[in-house]
């Protein structure tokens, strides 16, 4: 007897249609669930964890260094596309004011969604104070970019975030 009523509730188009529904959302879960687990997304920096931990520490360090710290100034054109080099040019300044004439300058970029895509560029000095490299981007999207200028035990870097169209 319960099974007829059942049989019989089950042609109705009203039951079928809320149940494709919750079978379909189900499905739709699972497959999102599984691809968080087997394709995780992948992170700026691979030590996230212990810099956020060192986050406040390292800001009291930086406000302390400002009096002595140097200027740095990322310059790219407004607008970069899809595998077209362009220059990196980054301007360095001491606390003084005074041009850097050395050091070790790299350019790393991050493309937050896939690390796989990541690049790091060591800059020329082309003048005093000027560093300069071509830089090429693979993919389209949100880059960040990290520069970092370091001369002995001295070491800065300034960060930027740009975009690159197809």
């Amino acid at each position: 007897m319960l099974s007829e009523n059942l049989r019989k509730d089950l042609k109705n188009p009203w039951l079928r249609a809320i149940l494709i529904t919750i079978a379909i959302t189900v499905a739709v879960n699972v497959v999102f669930i599984s691809y968080a687990f087997f394709a995780p997304p992948n992170l700026v920096v691979k030590d996230y964890y212990e810099r956020g931990k060192d986050y406040f520490h390292d800001a009291n360090l930086r406000q302390e260094a400002l009096p002595t710290a140097w200027r740095l100034q990322l310059m790219l054109p407004k607008r970069m596309q899809v595998n077209q080099s362009v220059d990196c040019r980054l301007y360095v300044m001491d606390h003084e004011g005074k041009p850097i004439e050395s050091g070790k300058v790299m350019v790393s970029a991050y493309y937050a969604s896939d690390a796989t895509h990541d690049f790091s560029v060591s800059l020329q000095r082309v003048d005093t104070g000027t560093f300069l490299a071509p830089i090429r981007f693979p993919i389209q999207g949100h880059w960040d970019l990290i520069a970092s200028i370091d001369r002995g035990e001295q070491h800065f870097d300034t960060a930027q975030r740009v975009f690159v169209e197809k």
